[in-house]
């Protein structure tokens, strides 16, 4: 049910979930299963407003993305980025989640239900195809329809006797016992009401699911009596900001007419065709991960170079587009941290130093270097590699993932591999900000992934 701040009574919660997009509704979902009682606090209002947006979403930048990047994917209304969400879906292999606490076995269980809650069938998860050597045919699950949490799930919640949701509630801080074990309390503000404190009753437990940003800058800002934030005992949180860096036309292919792509099963649903390197090329170029779609186009017959590629291929031939998106490397040195100037809560703003690498630049370059080498030598087409697109004119895919990551060493993470913050036995923390490394694919179906097995995880009679 929606409910007013002022009639709430928070022990009467198992659960507090910061946060009403994708990760924080499927998580008081699977919670519910269990039979588990949930308050979801949310900054935004049940539809959006611009004016909520422009005050809560402000982020100073530096680096490849500017200020407008960073907010426009931190949406402050119900449903957070499910809003601005593109639709489109792909897993997370063995070899992205190499160096992740926890196995690509275990992710796996979860998938198929991810699937299933973002409106997709299974057939996506697994499939793969021969396309070219060094390169197989993955395509990205794609809808036109994405999920969003506002048609999808608000008539369920305003009758939902297992969870409540409470809008226009900024959390502004998180208190810890002396001992740093334990969340003991929040504090709250409201527009109408100002700053409110309330308490953690023992059994009670919290979790930030307040997006890539929000959920660093929650811990970031939360001091709790002292000069280390907490969560942050480490110096971790805010470390390690990810996006996947999109190459928009940066290479063009023509080839033989037979290099298309096999024909989809029906039940695969919408679909983008797209190539990822080999296993052993992947290895070979430094285990950075990537994936070119592919745009078929006319082959242009006015371009003498097409003419010629024509001929050599026997009269017959077909263009593609490449677009890449890449992987970049997780580096302490990107990262969100606390900045001047306050929010109408009085939470201090943020800002993002995010710069992406040679390494990632290169690696894209060295892939298309060796398929065009590939098609050549194979005879089967060439390949013109467009190095401006590559090197001066990167984009992103609002993809923010990695600034309270998942891991083993509480010396260079800030979850453990059940998203549980390091040291403290009531804090956990659900979506793209766990992210060890982000692969190639959009983060929404993992980290939807990832809401279930936190659920089932919190779900355990203890």
């Amino acid at each position: 049910m929606f409910v007013n701040a002022a009639e709430v009574s928070f022990e009467a919660y198992d659960v507090l979930i910061v946060g009403s997009g994708p990760a924080g509704v499927t998580l008081a979902k699977r919670l519910e299963t269990h039979g588990k009682k949930s308050l979801i606090l949310e900054t935004g209002a049940e539809d959006f407003e611009g004016d909520l947006q422009d005050h809560y979403s402000k982020v100073y930048a530096h680096g490849h993305y500017g200020e407008d990047h960073w907010g426009l994917h931190w949406i402050r209304a119900f449903g957070g980025t499910s809003a601005v969400w593109g639709g489109w879906c792909a897993p997370l292999t063995a070899r992205n989640l190499a160096s992740w606490p926890i196995t690509a076995a275990e992710l796996d269980l979860y998938y198929p239900e991810a699937a299933q809650i973002l409106g997709r069938t299974t057939d996506f998860l697994t499939y793969e195809a021969p396309f070219m050597t060094g390169f197989t045919a993955r395509p990205f699950s794609t809808s036109d329809e994405p999920l969003r949490i506002y048609d999808a799930y608000l008539e369920d919640l305003q009758q939902n006797p297992q969870i409540d949701v409470l809008l226009k509630t900024n959390v502004t801080a998180l208190f810890a016992n002396e001992a740093r074990t334990r969340i003991t309390g929040l504090r709250l503000f409201t527009a109408q009401a100002g700053q409110r404190d309330i308490s953690l009753e023992e059994g009670q437990e919290l979790v930030l699911a307040a997006g890539g940003l929000g959920n660093a800058h929650i811990l970031l800002a939360s001091r709790s009596g002292g000069d280390v934030a907490v969560g942050n005992e480490n110096d971790q949180v805010g470390r390690y900001l990810m996006e996947h860096p999109h190459f928009l036309y940066c290479a063009r292919m023509v080839v033989a007419q037979e290099m298309v792509f096999e024909e989809l099963p029906e039940s695969f649903g919408s679909a983008e065709p797209a190539l990822v390197p080999t296993d052993d090329l992947f290895e070979q170029n430094g285990r950075l991960d990537a994936s070119f779609q592919l745009l078929e186009q006319d082959v242009d017959l006015e371009d003498h170079v097409e003419q010629y590629i024509v001929r050599a291929l026997g009269g017959s031939a077909r263009a593609y587009d490449v677009w890449a998106r890449s992987e970049m490397p997780p580096d302490p040195l990107n990262r969100v941290t606390l900045a001047e100037g306050h929010d109408p809560s009085g939470m201090p703003r943020l800002r993002a130093n995010c710069v992406i690498s040679g390494d990632t630049l290169r690696t894209i370059d060295t892939y298309l270097r060796q398929m065009g080498g590939i098609l050549a030598r194979e005879g089967k087409g060439r390949m013109r590699i467009d190095n401006e697109v590559i090197y001066r004119a990167v984009e992103g895919g609002g993809h923010i993932m990695g600034t309270t990551r998942m891991g083993d060493d509480p010396g260079s993470s800030v979850v453990d591999g059940n998203c549980r913050v390091h040291g403290y036995s009531n804090l956990s923390i659900a979506g793209s900000s766990v992210f060890t490394t982000g692969g190639y694919a959009n983060p929404t179906l993992t980290l939807v992934a990832l809401a279930l097995r936190l659920g089932d995880h919190l779900g355990e009679p203890s």
